[in-house]
C-alpha cells in the first residue's frame, strides 16, 4: 500500500514539473497568445478544459474540477521538453521539492488525480497561462495535503505500540455487583419449579395475566406478611415496585427523605422525578433520627412526602436500622404526616444477630413495603412485590395496567412453585451460609491488608461500607485498582455530597480465596497512591 501511495504522489510532482515547463514554454508566446485567450465572461473558474485549434502547438491535457489524470507517464506537448523522473516518496515531500511547505485551505471543487483516470478533452481552444497558473495552485494544495496526511499516517504506523494492560491470572475480581455467584444459585430446584409451573397451571402460566400479578404467588407473599392479598402487587423486580411507587406518590418538588449514603439507583429515580432531597447521615444502627427530628422542626418548613430507608443491611453500608429507631422513625412518620418506604430485599438473609419485626409489621397504614426474589432465589428471574395500604396499591395497580398490561406470568410463576415446594427456603439457607463466610473472609483480609480502613461488619446481605483516612483519593484509586484486576463502587455514587474516601465492596459474588486475592490488590493499590 506505501509504494502504491508513493506512486501516486510522484505522479503529482511529475504533473507539476510538466506544468512549470509547459509554462515556460507559452510564456516566450504570451502576447501573441493573447488573441486566442478565452474571456473570463461567462465562465467559471476552472470550469473546464480546452484543446487547442486546429494546428497549433499542443499544451498539456489539464483536468478540471471533474476530471482526474491518470497516474503513470504522460505524453508531454510537443513544444514541451520530456519531464524528469520523479523522487521516491515514502516519506512524504522534502526540501527542494516543486511544492513548498506552506498549508493552504483546500479548494472545494479540488480534483485528486488517481490511478484509473482517464483524460477527457474538453473545448476547442488551449489553456491560457493564467488558467494553468491557476491549475498549479490547485494541485500543489492538494499534494501538499494529500503528502502530510500520508506523513502524518506513516509516523502513527512507526509509532511503538503501546504496552498492553497487565491483567492479573484469573481476570478482574468484582467487588462492584450485588448479585451472588452461580454456586449458590438453585439451579436445579429453579428447573424442577419451572416444570412443575408448566404443567401445574399451564393456562396462568402462559397468559397475560392482570397488573396485580400472578394470584397464587400474590397469595403466598400476603400470607407470608400475614395480610390480605388487596395488599399486595407482584412486578417485574423491585426496582419496578419503586419506579411505579415513586411515580404515584412524589411530584416535582415534593420533600423526600433518604439515608446518607443510599442507593444510587433511588437517588437516580428520585431525582428525575423532580423530588427535593433531604439526606440524613446513616449511622452504625441506621439512619440518625434525632438529625431528621431536627430537620423536621426547625422551622425550615421541610415536609416529606415520604422516606426512604433500606432497613436490613443497607446497600451500600451494610448497617441495619435498630428496634428503637424504628419505632422513633414511625413516630415522626406520624407526627409529621409522611410515609415510610420500607425497601427491604436484603431481610431474609441475616447470618448473624437477632432478626427484627419490620415497620409494615408495626403500622401497616403508615408503610409501604417492598422486597425482592433476586436475592433469595436468582437476579433473573426479575421478581419483587409491594405491600400497602388497599388505596395506594389500587392505585399503582392501575399505573402498571397502562405500564405493561401485566408482569412476567412465566417468571412469577416460577417464583410460586419455587417457595411453595420449600425450596426458598433451602435456598436461603445456602445463600446465608455463603454470604457469612465471605463477609468475614472480606473483614479479615481488610484488616491484614488495610489496616487503617474503618468498616462494620454487616450482619447479613451483601455490602460492607469502608472508609478509608481523609485525604484518600478513591476516584484514582478505583483507576489503579482496575490497572491490577480489581473492581469496586465509589463512595460518591451513593451520595448527593460527599464520599469522596469511602467505597463500597460487595461480597456476595465472590469466593473466600477470590476475596482474599482481591483485597490484596486493592491493597497495592491503595498503597501507590
Amino acid at each position: 500500500m506505501d509504494r502504491e501511495i508513493a506512486t501516486t504522489l510522484g505522479e503529482l510532482e511529475r504533473k507539476l514539473v510538466e506544468l512549470e515547463r509547459a509554462l515556460s514554454a507559452i510564456g516566450e508566446r504570451e502576447q501573441a497568445a493573447s488573441a486566442w485567450e478565452p474571456s473570463s465572461a461567462g465562465r467559471l473558474v476552472d470550469e473546464a478544459v480546452e484543446t487547442p485549434r486546429g494546428d497549433g502547438p499542443a499544451a498539456p491535457v489539464v483536468p478540471g474540477p471533474a476530471t482526474s489524470v491518470a497516474p503513470g507517464p504522460s505524453a508531454p506537448p510537443p513544444s514541451v521538453p520530456p519531464p524528469a523522473p520523479a523522487a521516491g516518496y515514502g516519506g512524504g515531500y522534502r526540501a527542494g521539492s516543486a511544492i513548498d511547505s506552506r498549508r493552504e485551505p483546500t479548494a472545494a471543487a479540488t480534483s485528486v488525480p488517481g490511478p484509473g483516470a482517464r483524460h477527457e478533452p474538453a473545448g476547442d481552444r488551449a489553456p491560457s497561462a493564467a488558467e494553468l497558473l491557476r491549475f498549479r495552485e490547485r494541485l500543489e494544495r492538494t499534494a501538499r495535503e494529500l503528502t502530510q496526511e500520508y506523513d502524518a499516517l506513516l509516523g502513527r504506523l512507526r509509532e511503538p505500540a503501546a504496552a498492553p494492560s497487565r491483567q492479573p491470572a484469573g481476570g478482574t475480581i468484582s467487588f462492584a455487583r450485588g448479585a451472588p455467584s452461580l454456586d449458590i444459585v438453585d439451579v436445579d430446584g429453579l428447573r424442577q419449579a419451572a416444570a412443575r409451573a408448566f404443567d401445574s397451571d399451564p393456562g396462568g402460566t402462559t397468559a397475560y395475566g392482570t397488573s396485580i400479578g400472578y394470584p397464587r404467588l400474590r397469595a403466598w407473599i400476603a400470607d407470608r406478611h400475614g395480610v390480605a392479598p388487596e395488599r399486595v402487587l407482584v412486578t417485574n423486580g423491585s426496582m419496578q415496585a419503586d419506579a411505579f411507587l415513586f411515580e404515584h406518590l412524589v411530584h416535582p418538588g415534593d420533600d423526600v427523605v433518604v439515608e446518607r449514603p443510599t442507593y444510587d439507583r433511588t437517588l437516580l429515580s428520585l431525582r428525575e422525578r423532580g423530588a427535593r432531597l433531604s439526606a440524613i447521615d446513616l449511622l452504625g444502627d441506621g439512619i440518625d433520627t434525632e438529625a431528621l427530628a431536627r430537620l423536621l422542626g426547625d422551622g425550615r418548613g421541610v415536609r416529606p412526602r415520604l422516606a426512604h430507608i433500606i432497613p436490613n443491611f443497607q446497600n451500600p453500608a451494610g448497617h441495619t436500622l435498630s428496634m428503637a429507631k424504628r419505632r422513633e422513625l414511625l413516630a415522626l412518620a406520624s407526627q409529621y404526616g409522611f410515609l415510610v418506604f420500607e425497601d427491604d430485599p436484603y431481610v431474609a438473609l441475616r447470618f448473624s444477630g437477632e432478626s427484627l419485626p419490620t415497620m409494615l409489621s408495626m403500622d401497616p397504614e403508615r408503610v409501604v413495603y417492598a422486597s425482592s426474589f433476586s436475592k433469595t432465589v436468582c437476579p433473573g428471574i426479575r421478581v419483587g412485590y409491594l405491600v400497602g395500604p388497599p388505596d395506594i396499591i389500587d392505585a399503582i395497580a392501575r399505573l402498571a395496567t397502562n405500564t405493561y398490561i401485566s408482569p412476567s406470568m412465566v417468571s412469577q410463576a416460577i417464583v410460586f412453585e419455587f417457595c411453595a415446594s420449600g425450596a426458598v427456603e433451602r435456598s436461603i439457607e445456602t445463600v446465608r451460609s455463603a454470604l457469612a463466610q465471605r463477609a468475614a473472609a472480606l473483614a479479615g483480609a481488610l484488616r491484614r491488608e488495610i489496616p487503617e480502613a474503618q468498616f462494620l461488619t454487616p450482619e447479613g446481605g451483601y455490602f460492607m461500607w469502608v472508609t478509608l483516612p481523609p485525604g484518600a483519593d478513591v476516584d484514582r484509586l478505583q483507576k489503579l485498582a482496575a490497572d491490577r484486576g480489581v473492581s469496586f463502587v465509589k463512595g460518591t455514587d451513593f451520595m448527593l455530597d460527599g464520599g469522596e474516601s469511602s467505597l463500597r465492596l460487595a461480597y456476595a459474588g465472590v469466593t473466600p480465596a477470590q476475596i482474599e486475592e482481591g483485597v490484596a490488590r486493592l491493597a497495592a493499590a491503595y498503597r501507590s497512591l
